[in-house]
């Protein structure tokens, strides 16, 4: 039995025993980690929506001022909210809340003289997994795109294609595939994207086809009309012969001169946007060596730098030291500071193409005349690929973005269809 005395010894004993604060202290501090980690998780959660959202906005945007005709039975309904399923975003939406609309003649600078725009908005709600212990319930989240549009369907456009069927496009790309069927597959897939910009048959764009050899392949020419070259024009490409681009750029440039007036007489447009793709897998044939001189200004001094010996009363010079110097009678003269320059020629060898240059002539003429090159090297051979990147370089518009090279037919179609989207973008003046 306890006397009052051990009672009130024990308990004492109690209140000051220190054995587990720590553990106390450490559990309450850890409510506050997991709080903040969690929220950081909820922030990145709402950040990735909003990126989603906006994905879904850009291509709602774009898929509204192509579709803008109000006779168009599949374009948006204005106002009309659609489900993400309907909206064309690439993801999944893990939020299963988003929603958009779109409204159109949106004025682009408020005065009524600008351009219209198809206005997407898309919004959502995310719930969070940790900020609602803190009593956050939901948070809200949305995105806006605008794309213009004119008040017809389009800026008209006429694009052409000039492509490589020689005999090497019969063989394997880096990845084991025949690269004339690469080139096939990659054409058929450029269309795809510019049958974006046709609603409902509206003549907006002009296509042509120009294979080349040895020479321009006549009887798979594809002369300039309206919409896209057909799976069959495409499919009859066939790889064989030598490698010369002249003849087919050369008939590019001749048509593109006539495609002013075509477009005027169909759509009022007298300057229609002009795109040329140009590809191919090698040099053109004929690579061969040319001696290259110029003229150069050399410093000639009046006096080289010399030693003159003088033996038994005769003066001979030399200009470069001779070890037996040293035993006779011989005098250093420097080189004199007085002088002046002698014009020199130097001479140095040199390849190149003489179908590269002709070819080159008419990218020159074409690109002086509106027309916009994208030039594409494909899977070119080592031992000729300097020549060849060069003198694609060169034809193109501008290295930076018009010169592309593709090792596989993989890459082959990612160019393809990065240069589809850019006309495409032209063709309707995507305004971000």
């Amino acid at each position: 039995m306890f006397t009052r005395y051990n009672y009130k010894k024990t308990l004492g004993r109690f209140f000051k025993d220190t054995a587990g604060s720590m553990a106390l202290t450490w559990a309450v501090a850890s409510v506050g980690v997991v709080m903040a980690v969690g929220s950081a998780y909820d922030v990145s959660q709402v950040s990735k929506a909003k990126a989603i959202a906006q994905l879904a906005a850009d291509n709602m945007a774009l898929a509204a001022s192509i579709a803008v005709d109000s006779n168009n039975e599949n374009r948006y309904v204005a106002g009309q909210l659609y489900p993400y399923t309907q909206l064309g975003g690439p993801v999944e939406d893990f939020t299963n809340s988003i929603t958009g609309s779109v409204e159109y003649n949106v004025d682009d600078d408020g005065d009524g003289e600008g351009n219209l725009l198809a206005r997407a908005t898309i919004t959502g709600t995310y719930q969070p997994a940790f900020m609602a212990i803190l009593g956050v319930g939901e948070i809200d989240f949305e995105a806006t795109s605008d794309v213009a549009y004119a008040q017809r369907e389009g800026t008209p456009a006429s694009i052409f294609f000039v492509t490589d069927n020689s005999g090497s496009m019969w063989s394997a790309d880096n990845n084991g595939v025949r690269k004339i069927n690469s080139l096939e597959a990659s054409m058929k897939s450029f269309m795809d994207v510019l049958e974006d910009i046709r609603t409902y048959g509206d003549n907006i764009f002009r296509t042509a086809l120009y294979p080349y050899n040895s020479d321009l392949i006549d009887n798979r020419v594809v002369i300039p009309d309206w919409g896209t070259l057909s799976d069959y024009e495409i499919d009859r490409m066939h790889a064989q012969g030598g490698t010369r681009s002249t003849s087919a750029l050369d008939l590019a440039k001749s048509e593109f001169a006539l495609e002013g007036a075509i477009h005027e007489g169909e759509n009022g447009e007298e300057e229609p946007l002009k795109f040329l793709i140009f590809m191919s897998d090698g040099a053109n044939n004929g690579i061969t060596t040319r001696t290259v001189c110029e003229n150069v200004q050399v410093w000639v001094p009046d006096h080289p730098e010399r030693w003159i010996l003088n033996w038994q009363g005769n003066l001979y010079t030399y200009y470069s030291w001779r070890w037996w110097f040293r035993h006779y009678d011989v005098t250093y003269y420097p080189e004199s500071d007085s002088g002046g320059f002698e014009t020199e020629e130097i001479c140095t060898e040199e390849e190149y193409s003489p179908v590269n240059e002709a070819s080159l002539e008419q990218c020159t003429s074409m690109k002086n005349n509106g027309v916009q090159i994208y030039s594409i090297a494909y899977d070119v051979a080592s031992s000729e690929r300097e020549i060849a990147e060069d003198f694609m370089k060169q034809c193109s518009s501008g290295e930076d973005v018009y010169y592309k090279y593709a090792s596989t037919g993989a890459d082959l179609q990612a160019v393809f269809d990065e240069i589809g989207e850019a006309v495409v973008k032209e063709v309707i003046r995507v305004k971000r």
